[in-house]
């Protein structure tokens, strides 16, 4: 009996040694594997699938107008982290961004918005744009409403240059309350898109000099404050706009009790992205790009001091029009000294509509 006893300890010995062993040898192998797969992939990377270009040409980007510059004259010279120009994706994606079509109630809208506002509803054409109507408060001759019925974006304007009285003992809201005032008006009216809740909010401090809104630093010397909302990344690429400082969606608050002077400025430009209807486009290289901008090509969107350019900064990013777009497009950006701005389209110029002059 003692001796099965003991045949049947050294079995069940050596079974949980072994077992030990094998539960070792599988982590070592898991282990082992994970790093030889991560070595594989490091030397040889999966290639990404090729464009599908699926929408087939593109429209070019339209810019806002280019005041006379020096473009053509400027040198540049490159002095980024890398020493040239960084590598960029051969590829990126485009998104829809459907258009508002026009309809037989768009004006008996902007007539409903206007009296939200305190506007008449009368309706005013303006003769530069057959979509674009004025609404005046005639409570107020210095409040003004411009209303676009196919697009839906608008602009309120009080000016505040005629009113020399409105500056006098008003208390200026800090960042936090210019911005939650802000979120509230847009909310209060059904304006805050779902993909503007999560992007970047900048406040701005201003005061009244020679008729115009000058920036500075706090809150103590300001007239009057401006709050921008911006997009947030797309699938971690930054938006940029045709603007320097001032966003899609932004709103200028003076410190006047009387809500009819409190809203300086409201300017609102919206234009949805279909961020689920995508396709993917071949790219220039950043060399092209860079090129490009050294002939004369791209939009400066801060123009420099001197005419020569140091840019220390090169990346992709996409280009949120004020003007309506059919497509979200990638551009390259170029950020340089004394705040020099540039934006080159970064499409490959294959897929991209040719137009004529």
């Amino acid at each position: 009996m003692s001796n099965s006893l003991t045949e049947t300890a050294y079995y069940t010995r050596r079974a949980i040694n072994w077992s030990i062993l094998g539960v070792i040898g599988y982590i070592l192998l898991r282990i082992f594997w994970g790093l030889f797969v991560a070595a594989y992939l490091a030397i040889f990377p999966p290639q990404a699938p090729p464009p599908n270009h699926a929408f087939g040409s593109l429209p070019p980007l339209t810019f806002p107008q280019q005041q006379a510059s020096p473009a053509g004259q400027l040198i540049y010279q490159l002095q980024t982290i890398e020493g040239s120009v960084p590598a960029a994706s051969p590829s990126a994606n485009v998104y829809f961004m459907p258009k508002k079509g026009s309809n037989l109630l768009a004006l008996s809208t902007a007539q409903a918005f206007a009296k939200r506002l305190g506007f008449a509803t009368t309706p005013i054409p303006e003769p530069s744009n057959k979509n674009i109507y004025r609404f005046d408060d005639p409570a107020n001759q210095l409040r003004h409403l411009w209303y676009d019925i196919v697009s839906t974006n608008f602009i309120v304007r009080y000016d505040f240059q005629q009113d020399t009285g409105l500056f006098l003992n008003s208390k200026v809201p800090s960042a936090q309350e210019a911005r939650a005032e802000a979120r509230n008006v847009l909310q209060t009216y059904g304006l805050y898109p779902d993909d503007f809740a999560t992007g970047d909010v900048r406040v701005v401090f201003y005061k009244v000099s020679e008729n115009k809104l000058v920036p500075v630093p706090s809150q103590s010397q300001a007239d009057a404050v401006r709050v921008d909302f911006y997009r947030p990344n797309v699938a971690g690429t930054k938006i940029v706009t045709g603007t320097l400082s001032e966003g899609p969606i932004s709103i200028v608050f003076s410190g006047s009790g009387n809500q009819k002077k409190r809203i300086l400025h409201f300017s609102y430009a919206y234009w949805p992205i279909d961020y689920e209807t995508s396709a993917t486009y071949s790219l220039k290289t950043s060399t092209q790009a860079w090129q490009e901008l050294q002939s004369g090509g791209g939009f400066l969107l801060q123009l420099p001091k001197s005419l020569l350019v140091t840019v220390r900064n090169v990346y992709l990013a996409y280009y949120d029009s004020v003007e309506p777009q059919t497509y979200l497009q990638p551009v390259f950006v170029f950020e340089g000294d004394d705040g020099f701005i540039a934006y080159v389209p970064a499409i490959n110029p294959e897929y991209v509509e040719q137009t004529t002059n």
